[in-house]
């Protein structure tokens, strides 16, 4: 979520800058240039907007899937742009993919107990409650 962030920021300073750079160029005062032409400028910013959040569609939906996955499962969790995956934060604080928990639906690694319940290896990746 703040790499979207970010790249919102970082457009919002770029069309500011090209605004600034046209002023100049042209010999307009800025402020005059903007409430002259607001709805314009505010278009332009919306326009942007849209781009990215299109563009970032696929890691917003993962991120806000995550998000509620978290909250239905009671435990902090995050979305990794980089890794592409759902991570869950274990009692030691560290993450790990939301599919190595145990007792997930749809988990690949699914630990067997040999009758020794008090097995301290397993207990880490157990979600936070």
């Amino acid at each position: 979520m703040w790499l979207f962030w970010l790249y919102e920021g970082l457009a919002f300073v770029a069309i500011i800058l090209l605004i600034f750079g046209y002023c100049r160029f042209r010999g307009v005062g800025f402020w005059s240039l903007i409430w002259k032409y607001l709805k314009w400028f505010s278009l332009a910013v919306l326009i942007v907007w849209l781009a990215i959040a299109i563009l970032c569609r696929v890691d917003l939906y993962n991120a806000a899937h995550c998000y509620f996955r978290g909250e239905s499962m009671h435990a902090n969790t995050k979305y990794s742009i980089f890794l592409g995956e759902c991570q869950v934060e274990t009692p030691s604080g560290s993450y790990v993919p939301i599919e190595r928990a145990r007792a997930l639906p749809g988990s690949s690694n699914h630990d067997h107990d040999d009758g020794n319940s008090d097995s301290g290896s397993t207990s880490e990746f157990y979600p936070v409650n």
